[in-house]
Formats: C-alpha cells, sequence, structure tokens
C-alpha cells in the first residue's frame, strides 16, 4: 500500500509514483492543453464562422472577406473598393459600365471601419497581394484632418478584426493602442479568442436553430444582399445651414436629434490639430502600402464628398498628409479631389454625412469611369 499523501499510476506495467503537488500540477497542465485544444479548434481555425452573427461587427467583416474570396468573376482586371460607411459606392452601377470601363468592381466597404480594420481586411481578401488591378481607398479628405475621436484607442477594432488576427499579430496590433488596458486586452482578446466571441456564442446558445438557419441563409444569399443593395430615397432637402448666421432650419419632420446632428457637423468649431490623426492614419495607411509594395496592384486615394453643405472653413492643405507622402510613391494614384462635387448637394444626402439611394448610384458610376481612366491612363 503506497505512504499516506502518494498517488500510484500504472504505466507499461512500471509503477510511477507522484506525490499530490505533482499530481495537481500534472492535472492542471493537462486541463490548459485541452482547454487551449477546444479553443483553437474552435475560434482560430475558421470554424466558428459557420455560426457567426452575420450582421455582428465581426461577423461583417467575416462576411465581406469570405464572400469577396469566393466571388465569381468574370473580367482577369478586378478593382476592388474599402472604406467606411461613408463609402457609397455599390459594384452593380460600376459593373453595368464594365463594357465601357474594361474592369470589374467588388467592395468590402464596412461602416465603423478604421484604417486599422482595413487593412486586416485586404490582408484578408488579398493575402498574396495579386488579387487585384487597383484597391480603391476612399478618404475623408487628403489633410489628416484631425477628428474627435482619437482612433488609435477604439476598442471596437479588435471586435470588427478578431477574425483576421493571429499569434503573430499580437505586438503590432496591441501597441497600436496608445492605453495601456486596451493593449491587454488585445493581447487577451487574440490568444484566447473565446473572449471577443463570448457574447455572440451566449446568443447561439439561446437560440441555436434561428442561428443555424441564419448562418446558412447569409452564407447562401449575402454577397446578392449587398451587391443588389440600392439605397434609401429620403434626402435633405429643404435643410437650410445658414453659415453666416450659424444656424440650422429643417422642415417639418425632422427631428431635433437630426438638427443639432447637422448643427454639430457643419457650424461646431473643429478639433484642434494635435497630430493624433495623422499619426493613425500614417501607420495603418502606411501598412497597406507595405503590403502591396512592388505588387502589380495600384493603391487609389479617392476623396469622397465633403456633404450636403460645403463648411467655409476647409482645412489647410497639408503638404505632409499621410496619402500626400504615400502620393508620391511608386505604384499609388492620388485621384483629383473635387471629381464628386457635383454629388455635394442636399438631394443626394440622407443626411449629414452619409449619401442616399440616388446620391450612391452617381457617385459609383463616377468613380468607376474616374478610376478606370486613371488606371489606364497610369
Amino acid at each position: 500500500m503506497p505512504a499516506r499523501g502518494l498517488w500510484v499510476a500504472s504505466l507499461n506495467d512500471h509503477k510511477v509514483t507522484f506525490s499530490c503537488p505533482v499530481r495537481a500540477l500534472f492535472t492542471l497542465i493537462l486541463t490548459i492543453c485541452g482547454f487551449w485544444a477546444v479553443e483553437f479548434a474552435i475560434f482560430h481555425t475558421g470554424a466558428y464562422f459557420t455560426i457567426l452573427r452575420h450582421d455582428s461587427s465581426t461577423g461583417a467583416v467575416e462576411t465581406h472577406v469570405h464572400n469577396e474570396l469566393g466571388r465569381a468573376r468574370h473580367s482577369l482586371r478586378q478593382v476592388l473598393t474599402i472604406g467606411d460607411s461613408r463609402m457609397g459606392f455599390l459594384p452593380r452601377y460600376a459593373n453595368e459600365m464594365r463594357q465601357d470601363t474594361g474592369y470589374e468592381y467588388a467592395s468590402i466597404a464596412l461602416g465603423g471601419a478604421t484604417p486599422r480594420d482595413w487593412y486586416y481586411m485586404l490582408r484578408g481578401a488579398d493575402p498574396d497581394a495579386n488579387r487585384y488591378s487597383a484597391i480603391v481607398i476612399a478618404m475623408e479628405d487628403y489633410d489628416d484632418t484631425e477628428t474627435i475621436e482619437d482612433y488609435s484607442v477604439r476598442a471596437a477594432d479588435l471586435y470588427y478584426v478578431i477574425g483576421r488576427l493571429k499569434y503573430s499579430d499580437i505586438p503590432e496590433f496591441a501597441r497600436s493602442f496608445h492605453d495601456p488596458e486596451l493593449q491587454w486586452a488585445a493581447v487577451r482578446g487574440i490568444v484566447l479568442k473565446g473572449l471577443i466571441y463570448k457574447r455572440d456564442f451566449q446568443d447561439f446558445l439561446l437560440h441555436p436553430q434561428e442561428r443555424l438557419d441564419l448562418a446558412k441563409l447569409a452564407h447562401k444569399d449575402s454577397y446578392l444582399w449587398y451587391y443588389n443593395y440600392v439605397g434609401p430615397n429620403q434626402s435633405l432637402e429643404g435643410v437650410v445651414v445658414d453659415f453666416n448666421n450659424r444656424t440650422v432650419t429643417v422642415p417639418a419632420g425632422f427631428s431635433e436629434a437630426q438638427k443639432a446632428a447637422y448643427r454639430a457637423r457643419f457650424l461646431d468649431p473643429r478639433p484642434p490639430e494635435k497630430g493624433v490623426h495623422s499619426a493613425f492614419l500614417h501607420q495603418w495607411l502606411g501598412k497597406i502600402y507595405e503590403h502591396y509594395r512592388g505588387s502589380k496592384t495600384r493603391l487609389v486615394f479617392l476623396h469622397l464628398p465633403r456633404g450636403p453643405f460645403i463648411r467655409p472653413d476647409q482645412p489647410p492643405l497639408n503638404a505632409h498628409s499621410s496619402v500626400r507622402e504615400l502620393g508620391q510613391q511608386p505604384g499609388v494614384i492620388l485621384m483629383p479631389e473635387h471629381i464628386f462635387d457635383s454629388i455635394e448637394r442636399p438631394g443626394l444626402f440622407l443626411d449629414q454625412m452619409h449619401m442616399n439611394g440616388p446620391g450612391c448610384a452617381e457617385f459609383s458610376r463616377i468613380l468607376a469611369r474616374e478610376v478606370s481612366h486613371a488606371l489606364d491612363a497610369f
């Protein structure tokens, strides 16, 4: 009989004796390895995408990337566009012009996505930097104008691109958050992705069959949902912004919240320039450029329509902005800033920032025509 406090195990007909602390350590190691194996198999292999909700922040990124990877191609001359919600590009209108332009267009632009997200989305959709003639990147402006929000501490970016992140991304991705708590959250989230998927997984457990049906439908049809989208017809017709008297007038049917949003967008003072946004853009647009450096793919930057009303206090030219500096590099095209001036009117905008359906249609056609000409002339 073994001495008290000892455990005897048979292994290959030999007696192996472990003390209780060693047994506890052995059990702990096995538990950790088992947990990691399950975590890796579910959340690090793409398996979870089969049940991921397609319209969550993570799900939207994964759906766009997977749809683009699986999209049928009808031309060797492919152009992919990317941006945030202001990038009102609808590929269907551009592709109706393919016989004239010679290019086929697609988009993975996503509301709420930042240039940090764009890099990982492009890396996922084009890992070898060889699938496209050009990548079109939509910019708010060419001068790195300061924003109210500091994008470097946007915690949501981790949730957007968690499905795109690998262990090797930990140092750069985590350090890009200028907040120690967010840096640690990024490290923890990449190592244990289940922590990021937790809420989505809990929702799945509450309604598993409903989620499975939705996921199956999204995998089958979501590309067409996005491709055939036309946008709403509502506009800002009747809204008046008086820059001299600093007032906003809205017609009946507009809420006070909408009026306040217009006032903030067009009349509130611009944030003071600190170089924070410029540093962020230099880092992540620079990463995109490095991904495509030396490849056949051209990077095309375009200046989005400024809005339904044009502030008189436009930002000064910044010769050292991220976009202008990249525009001097081989393989980069900086489109003229005013090619979308014709869209800058209330009838083509849904709100203070976003184009409506007719605005998106006109924008898409102009983009296809102008970008195609620029690529052919490059």
